[in-house]
């Protein structure tokens, strides 16, 4: 995408590049060719875009929603098979997706303590129905002296799931349909961390022991539950990061993907991810001029979730000869940026006041909080220059199309 071509109608905002985005499904759809899809909502969080991407996905199976409300909420816009990836304490919308599945939706919840499954019960007893939960296997690989992955789930061995298979065994109301293991450890660590380079040898070689590992302990997870007469109706793990490894697992029926869809700045950083192609941002205007080497723009202050790191800040992506201030980096409101020397000495064209800066987040769907709504580009290349999910369609100069879509929140709605 030509972003000197693209006057954004509105700024501070979101884009969408539908271009990047079609190259990303198509190479999503050849790297999990052999299993089924499952789409990472929390990376996404627009249902426009969701319906985009299932459309193009030839092994699409299903959502791997977040939360409790929004699982209920995907279920009344008409998606089915829904996983909810993480335990949920929220009874009151368990209770009300009861009314899509005594319909025929397949909804199933997440569990790996006695706790999860006491709550789910009672109300599953409640309302004279049966919920379907699935196994939270714990991949990460504890080593002396290191834990290399995740504090998630409780279920790292095939004793913890005996325990809790004998717990659920007295709970008449909830059945074991499905089991996960995901590999975060392989799917969403980079391997160049910035300022980090010594590091690099020690995370390809932790990967690529703990894929050996996962191999043989998921595998005997699904095993043993099948040997103790649990029909799964999947097995699912993966994530972006990991879909050449997960993809050819023979207990693994489905893969999550999410990021890679959107390629955001995390992603970077990791080898897995090269090939694909950066597809959202934000776009901030530049508002102030302090100095004739520093530009102010308004907004910015969209740092990722997660540990304290530069990998986790936004990046400048467009014009490329811009750089951050490293004591102030994306402020809150405002974000002062640098105009780089040319290699003759003399600065850059300084932008102007009102112009446009093209910025990338750094996780995936965290760019949907916060806003309303995704605006998207594409080439005008005759057949391919309308997006399906379109709300208007607005030319703007040259060759590129703009369209509007909703996140999550232009819908009015905000999970946690």
């Amino acid at each position: 995408m030509d972003f000197a071509q693209i006057i954004p109608p509105k700024i501070p905002s979101a884009w969408l590049d539908m271009d990047a985005l079609d190259h990303n499904i198509e190479l999503v759809n050849q790297k999990t060719q052999p299993v089924n899809l499952r789409l990472a909502t929390k990376s996404i969080r627009s249902l426009d875009v969701l319906r985009y991407i299932q459309a193009r996905s030839p092994n699409f199976i299903g959502l791997m929603s977040y939360a409790a409300p929004e699982s209920l909420y995907l279920l009344k816009n008409g998606f089915d098979n829904v996983l909810c990836a993480y335990p949920t304490l929220d009874m009151d919308s368990v209770v009300a997706t009861f009314v899509y599945t005594k319909q025929g939706a397949t909804m199933i919840w997440m569990v790996d303590r006695p706790e999860h499954v006491d709550r789910l019960h009672k109300v599953a007893k409640a309302h004279n129905v049966t919920i379907e939960v699935c196994l939270d296997i714990n991949m990460s690989m504890p080593l002396p002296k290191l834990y290399f992955g995740t504090k998630r789930s409780a279920l790292m061995t095939i004793k913890d799931v005996k325990k809790l298979l004998k717990h659920i065994k007295t709970c008449p109301n909830i059945c074991v349909s499905a089991a996960m293991g995901y590999e975060a450890q392989i799917a969403g660590l980079p391997e160049h961390l910035p300022n980090k380079a010594l590091l690099t040898p020690a995370i390809r070689l932790l990967k690529k022991r703990s894929q050996k590992q996962i191999s043989k302990r998921r595998r005997a997870m699904v095993d043993y539950l099948t040997k103790q007469g649990y029909r799964l109706r999947l097995v699912n793990g993966g994530g972006s990061g990991s879909m050449d490894f997960t993809s050819k697992q023979s207990e693994i029926t489905e893969i999550t993907v999410g990021s890679a869809y959107y390629k955001p700045a995390y992603f970077d950083y990791m080898e897995s991810m090269q090939a694909f192609k950066p597809a959202a941002g934000f776009v901030l205007p530049v508002t102030r001029q302090p100095e004739s080497a520093v530009i102010t723009c308004h907004g910015g202050g969209f740092i990722a979730s997660g540990s304290v790191g530069l990998e986790k800040a936004p990046v400048i992506h467009y014009p490329p000869h811009l750089s951050l201030l490293k004591d102030e980096g994306f402020g809150e409101v405002q974000t002062p940026m640098a105009i780089l020397k040319t290699k003759k000495g003399s600065y850059s064209r300084n932008p102007s006041i009102g112009d446009a800066v093209w910025c990338r987040h750094a996780k995936a769907g965290e760019l949907c909080e916060h806003f309303s709504s995704l605006i998207c580009y594409r080439e005008d290349n005759d057949a391919n220059a309308k997006c399906d999910t379109a709300i208007s369609d607005k030319r703007l100069p040259e060759t590129v199309v703009q369209q509007t879509i909703t996140t999550y929140r232009g819908d009015g709605q905000c999970f946690h």
